[in-house]
């Protein structure tokens, strides 16, 4: 029996993990990415039932509705957080940058970045060439630990009822946790999809290098050609600091030593 394509599963992946946060899902951008066929990914998508996998939606009120107006938290019933509040940051993948707030060595290293086509190609490359050794590590890492290994994903602190009365127990005795935990193959999987992209970027960004060369070449080509054309065209070639001391055009070069009457 053939070994199952592990790119399926990560096409699986990454189809559910993006429509589950709401967004859409272009499966030729995908296909892209994966190194597959658009035809491919659409047969996986229809056998394995990518769909069914995805988690039922909430419900909630229809667009437009104004069931929790006047409610203390409701939308358009507070100001909001002034601007450039960052309450909600987590580790700052996604911040909005705001470059009054920076410290002078965000400052400095924002300016020293290279900008200009080639150094700035040059220089995304070093950093997705680093990121893919780093993640071809973990997923390493992750293929060697046992089948039964569990990574900590995310915990959540809850409370249990307060109690009435004589049964009122205090809250600070009553927290409990819920604790969700990914295996190491869900892991691999996400790492996966993650070192696709990487490569997808690095791939483009060779092509861009590449072609850049490529111009390089032809130019210095063109130029040689009209410098060709230039000479058949006037017949004068250029003399170079290195030859300095050669007669010019139409010029006689030094006589020769010795008695000019001399038969």
């Amino acid at each position: 029996m053939p070994k199952r394509s592990e790119k399926r599963d990560a096409a699986q992946a990454a189809y559910v993990e993006k429509k589950s946060r709401g967004g859409k899902v272009n499966l030729r951008e995908l296909a892209e990415e994966l190194g597959v066929s658009y035809q491919t990914v659409r047969n996986w998508k229809t056998a394995d039932g990518w769909d069914r996998a995805l988690p039922p939606k909430k419900r909630g009120g229809q667009p437009g509705n104004r069931n929790s107006a006047g409610h203390k938290n409701a939308a358009g019933s507070h100001k909001g957080a002034p601007a450039g509040n960052r309450n909600a940051e987590k580790d700052g993948a996604y911040s909005t940058v705001f470059f009054d707030m920076l410290t002078p060595e965000e400052r400095e290293l924002v300016r020293s970045a290279p900008v200009q086509g080639r150094e700035a190609l040059e220089h995304e490359m070093q950093i997705l060439k680093f990121r893919e050794h780093k993640i071809l590590a973990k997923i390493s890492e992750y293929e060697a630990a046992p089948e039964e290994a569990l990574y900590l994903n995310s915990v959540t602190d809850m409370r249990e009822p307060a109690g009435r009365g004589k049964d009122r127990k205090d809250g600070a005795a009553q927290q409990m946790g819920m604790y969700q935990k990914d295996s190491a193959f869900a892991r691999i999987l996400k790492l996966q999809e993650a070192l696709y992209k990487v490569q997808g970027r690095i791939a483009k960004i060779a092509d861009s290098l590449r072609a850049m060369e490529e111009n390089k070449e032809r130019l210095a080509l063109e130029r040689e050609r009209l410098e060709i054309m230039r000479i058949r065209a006037t017949g004068r070639v250029e003399i170079g600091d290195g030859d300095e001391g050669a007669p010019e055009d139409g010029e006689d070069g030094p006589e020769p030593e010795g008695d000019g009457d001399a038969l």
